[in-house]
Formats: structure tokens, sequence, C-alpha cells
């Protein structure tokens, strides 16, 4: 945070953090990225070209580095690249107004069942509508994340029970995807897997 905006990162392997301290010291994730997602874009568009935001692994990551100079050069010989980098970042942006959203309006447990249903996969020889999430990183942060305590997310995670969640470790089963979406109020067609 603070830093020159001498680039933005594509991360090939590992979870990435972005945050910002209060005056009085307590951290506000702003968002976690993954595998295949890039970060700090915002930043070396912006005027003031400044990060306005702290970044930190939250396990071992590896990233790819797009200098500045770079990236403008490209836009400025391919246009298509520049619209579907701004395709991307107004995705970004629907995402992280859902995200506000639910933080506001929804109860701890559907914010958990959303979070579950945003990282889910059918594994192959899953029963129709069963998915599988292992959780990517820790609850602790997942908790900040979602903007719960981490014994919310635990109890939250019981509450969602009725709705075919059964969690053991860092691994959830979800035996009906349809049920939790109806309950967390996201679109069924939104979920990825």
């Amino acid at each position: 945070m603070g830093d020159e905006a001498t680039a933005f990162f594509i991360i090939q392997r590992g979870w990435i953090k972005l945050y910002r301290i209060s005056k009085d010291g307590e951290e506000t994730i702003i968002h976690i990225f993954g595998p295949g997602e890039s970060f700090a874009e915002a930043a070396v568009f912006s005027d003031r070209k400044i990060y306005p935001v702290n970044a930190q692994a939250v396990e071992d990551v590896e990233l790819v580095e797009i200098p500045r100079n770079y990236f403008i050069k490209k836009i400025e010989e391919d246009s298509r690249f520049a619209l579907r980098m701004l395709g991307a970042i107004a995705a970004r942006q629907h995402y992280l107004v859902q995200q506000l959203e639910q933080v506001t309006n929804r109860t701890a447990p559907q914010r958990v069942g959303a979070f579950l249903l945003r990282f889910c996969r059918k594994e192959p020889d899953a029963k129709e509508g069963s998915l599988t999430v292992h959780l990517p990183y820790d609850k602790s942060i997942i908790s900040r994340r979602l903007n719960i305590k981490a014994e919310t997310f635990s109890r939250a995670l019981t509450k969602l029970a009725p709705y075919g969640v059964k969690a053991d470790g860092r691994s959830v089963t979800i035996s009906n995807s349809k049920v939790l979406a109806e309950f967390c109020e996201v679109d069924f067609k939104d979920i990825p897997c």
C-alpha cells in the first residue's frame, strides 16, 4: 500500500489477499485472489499509479509480474486486448458489489454457503447435484473475508446441515447444490461447476 504501481500480477499458484489496516489496527480483507486471477490492474491504470491496498500471500504462491510499460504498449497495439481487460475489471467490480451486498444483507450461514458454492467442484463419481469443496485457505481468513468471527464460521457450517452441507476438516460436501443455492439466494446458473 502506497508503493508506486509499476506492475500488475497474475497468480499461477496459491492465494493472495488484498487488505487494509484500520486506524485501530484491525485488518479488513478486501478480496482474495487465486490461480488464474490477476490483481493490481486498476492501480496501474490510475492517475496516481499507487497501490491502494496491501497484498500478502496466504500460502505459497507463484506470480507472473506484468510491467506497466509492457501492459500499456500491449493496449496501444491491440484494442481487443484493452476491451478484454476492461471486461475483466468490470466483472470483478460486479463481483465485489455482490460481496458487499452479501455482507450487509445475508446471514452468516448464507454467506458461508455462497462462499462454498463459489469454490465447489463436481467429483467424477458424485451423484447428481452433489459437490465437494476443499477450502482453499485457512478458515480464519475465510471468516475475515466474510466479515464474521472464526467461531461463527464453524456454527454457520453446522447450521447449513439441513441444506445438505457436511464438513470434514477442510473438505466440505454439498449433497444438493440447488437447495443450498436457493437458501443462499445465489442464482443456480452462477455456480461454477
